[in-house]
């Protein structure tokens, strides 16, 4: 009867696992006729764990010989023997990624605009800047138009528009370099107060400056502006590497011990937070800390129009 159900099983187009066939045919189920040439043969792989189950997760009524192999360290793969499956299986991995390199290298990507690497003061910032002055003029005017009425008519110059933007947007320039998105001042009187460059500077610093040469040898010897670390992945044995000097696996009820007794995850010194706008305030309720808030709002927008008042009239602000 067992012979039977083997031929069939052999007979058939579909693959069977070794496992299967050893159980077909009656033999006994052993690392070294079920997984020959593996390196589970040699004992060499030892787990330090065990299996913990649950409703989610039962046991197995028909477990596997490798199931105590489950999250077993991955020194002893990385060290198998090549004439071992895991060996070769390795083996195998290295040189389809060691191709993947090579042809990546052969046609590298020649620019990436996902690659940054200075971007302290865009195009979008000095935008945003230019159009708040704007509007707080406006706001400026509104505010002394409702308080003295027409009175205020003689301050509608100094609102600013969009003349104002063209103005200040001359004085600025981006940087050349092709992965820095940086503005820079070549006018004086800017908005930002910034140190003016010469009018034909091209690089918001001598660091873009030498970036930049160095981008064109690297496309001359390379053939793409990016440094190859970016479009190169990392073999996946460097990776495990780093993981394993860096990190430390611990069983999860110790994790969870640590957790519960609030203590920090990383060994850093913390720094003193300091407030520029007074002391944290806590609160009992959400009420209360909402109530505080619009008293906070509101005493906000009274100390906003006192200023404006102050700067605007000559009397007021001498206190006459």
């Amino acid at each position: 009867m067992t012979k039977a159900v083997a031929v069939k099983m052999r007979a058939s187009k579909t693959t069977f696992a070794l496992i299967e066939y050893a159980k077909a045919d009656g033999i006994t189920i052993t690392y070294e006729n079920v997984y020959p040439g593996s390196i589970y043969t040699h004992k060499i792989l030892k787990a330090y764990h065990y299996i913990k189950t649950s409703e989610d997760m039962p046991i197995s009524k028909n477990p596997s010989i490798l199931e105590r192999f489950a999250n077993v360290y991955d020194v002893p793969l990385k060290t198998a023997k090549v004439t071992t499956l895991e060996g070769m299986a390795r083996e195998f991995g290295k040189l389809s990624e060691h191709l993947d390199r090579k042809s990546i290298q052969a046609n590298p990507p020649v620019n990436d605009r996902a690659y940054v690497e200075r971007s302290e003061f865009t195009i979008t910032d000095l935008y945003n800047d230019l159009m708040s002055r704007i509007e707080w003029s406006l706001f400026r005017y509104m505010t002394l138009f409702y308080t003295f009425g027409f009175d205020a008519l003689p301050f509608y110059s100094t609102v600013l528009d969009y003349s104002y933007y063209v103005k200040q947007r001359k004085k600025f320039r981006r940087c050349k370099y092709m992965f820095c998105l940086n503005m820079f001042a070549i006018g004086k009187d800017n908005c930002r107060d910034a140190k003016s460059k010469r009018v034909d500077s091209r690089f918001c610093c001598d660091t873009c400056r030498k970036a930049s040469h160095e981008s064109k040898k690297r496309f001359d010897k390379t053939g793409s502006y990016l440094p190859i670390e970016y479009y190169l992945p990392l073999y996946s044995e460097s990776i495990d590497d780093r993981f394993r000097l860096r990190e430390e696996t611990q069983p999860s009820y110790k994790v969870e011990t640590e957790i519960m007794k609030k203590k920090p995850m990383f060994k850093a010194k913390l720094k003193n937070e300091s407030y520029e706008h007074g002391e944290m305030v806590k609160y009992k309720t959400l009420t209360e800390a909402k109530q505080a808030q619009i008293i906070t709002e509101k005493v906000d927008k009274i100390a906003v129009y006192r200023q404006i008042i102050r700067r605007t009239n000559p009397y007021i602000s001498e206190g006459r």
